[in-house]
């Protein structure tokens, strides 16, 4: 999959969970403080895109994901394997 293919569907699924504009979501939006995107959020999104990619990813990921890039990072990671 195209990296910017990734990009959108990860910007599409942090502006629907959030309730933000996605236009204003970048690769290196501060998830938490520019979006609000809280911890019970980030479970939201993790069960999003597990069923969008079907993968599954392990809860212990949601740290690591502090921006859109360490998302699409994270995915890239799952779906070359």
């Amino acid at each position: 999959m195209e990296n910017q293919e990734l990009f959108n569907k990860v910007y599409a699924i942090l502006a629907d969970i959030a309730e933000c504009d996605i236009n204003i979501i970048k690769p290196d939006t501060d998830l938490l403080n520019e979006i609000g995107v809280t911890s019970l959020m980030g479970l939201e999104v993790l069960v999003e895109l597990e069923r969008e990619f079907d993968i599954s990813l392990d809860e212990g990921i949601l740290i690591k994901m502090k921006t859109p890039k360490d998302i699409v990072d994270v995915l890239e990671e799952e779906l070359a394997v």
